[in-house]
């Protein structure tokens, strides 16, 4: 008998006073805790026992599966390469000490694919059982590591653990602290020809591309594709409007997202705080952001940096108080992070034009959602 329907009947015996003692009642409601207890604990043992684990359809033909701690749901592993992408998409940005010097890594981190940021990107997959890092390396080694890591699971107990795809919006790590949207990156220039003044001052037009093939779900985008699509959007606002290279926040709304590529869903958003940029990634939406791209000091910029730059805001790290950004001003711009305050003192909306002088800084954001 369910809890329920237990409950239901005890008080139909009190109710049509059948003669039950105090103490049999008690007994009843006793034995109800009790059971109510064993189902919340052996539920929570469950999460513990399946969180960051990967397992193996032993019923099948072993296709893998990878248990997301932030979520308990599972993900689809497939070949190397999806193996790849879900380790890319689900990891945590970790400085390069911590990885390098820790041997036992804390419970919070059990299960989770940590991303070496300050190096090349490696990946390392702390292993649930013994809490040591696993060099994930090229696709086809993080493919055969988790499957050297796997269980075994029966497809019924498998049918327990929903499905989630990494294409969904991402909250990662436990006790949802970081929010990350999956914005496919291009840089302002694929091919590195910073020559080209259109890709030169190609932040607006490449921000506005990373933001449309959001929208539509689209994983990645080729270099050929990106440097023909800023190279058009460039051309085209210069036939139309006049100019191409500096394109305030209001302008870029109705000439790049409205106009160029036909795209409603998108809104100019004035005088923000620091917690709107952080309220709209909550909603799922992301930002487009106009700044001081001096102000950000990123090593990768040329020397000082662009004036006038424009980069997207795909997710906040509430734990490192750091944003989570495309920025196509350099080719490592991808998952780029800053600290909050200092991306948010360097936004301003910058004049239409070329490297036009202003006196008021305007804290000005575009909000582009599905």
């Amino acid at each position: 008998m369910s809890i329920i329907p237990l409950i239901c009947y005890i008080f139909d015996m009190i109710k049509n006073k059948i003669n039950l003692s105090v103490l049999t009642i008690l007994a009843c409601f006793l034995i109800i805790i009790s059971f109510f207890s064993f189902s919340v604990t052996r539920a929570a043992t469950l999460n513990k026992t399946i969180s960051g684990y990967i397992f193996l359809q032993v019923e099948e033909h072993g296709e893998a599966w990878y248990i997301y701690p932030a979520n308990q749901n599972r993900y689809y592993l497939g070949r190397p390469a999806d193996a790849f992408e879900v380790m890319k998409k689900l990891s945590l940005g970790t400085k390069h000490d911590f990885i390098v010097n820790t041997e036992i890594f804390p419970d919070r981190l059990s299960g989770l694919i940590l991303l070496d940021t300050e190096s090349h990107g490696e990946a390392y997959y702390i292993y649930p059982l013994d809490h040591k890092k696993y060099y994930l390396g090229r696709p086809i080694d993080a493919w055969q590591i988790m499957r050297e890591l796997g269980r075994g699971i029966t497809n019924a107990d498998l049918l327990k653990i929903s499905t989630a795809n990494i294409n969904d919006n991402v909250i990662q790590t436990n006790n949802n602290t970081a929010i990350l949207l999956n914005v496919p990156f291009t840089s302002q220039a694929p091919y590195g020809n910073w020559n080209d003044q259109r890709l030169q001052d190609g932040c607006e037009e490449a921000s506005a591309l990373m933001a449309i093939k959001w929208t539509q779900s689209i994983k990645s985008i080729g270099q050929q594709e990106a440097n023909e699509t800023i190279l058009a959007a460039s051309d085209y606002l210069l036939k139309k409007y006049g100019e191409y290279r500096d394109i305030t926040a209001a302008d870029a709304v109705n000439w790049i997202y409205k106009d160029y590529f036909n795209y409603q869903k998108v809104s100019l958003k004035q005088g923000v705080s620091r917690e709107d940029i952080i309220a709209e990634l909550k909603k799922a939406n992301i930002v487009v952001a106009p700044m001081n791209g001096q102000v950000l000091g990123n090593p990768y910029f040329t020397p000082p940096g662009p004036e006038h730059h424009v980069l997207v805001i795909r997710g906040y790290d509430s734990v490192k108080d750091e944003f989570i950004t495309n920025d196509p001003g350099t080719k490592h711009g991808e998952l780029y992070r800053y600290d909050s305050t200092l991306l948010f003192n360097a936004i301003r909306n910058y004049p239409t034009g070329y490297q036009e002088s202003f006196n008021t800084i305007k804290k000005d954001i575009i909000i582009i959602w599905k």
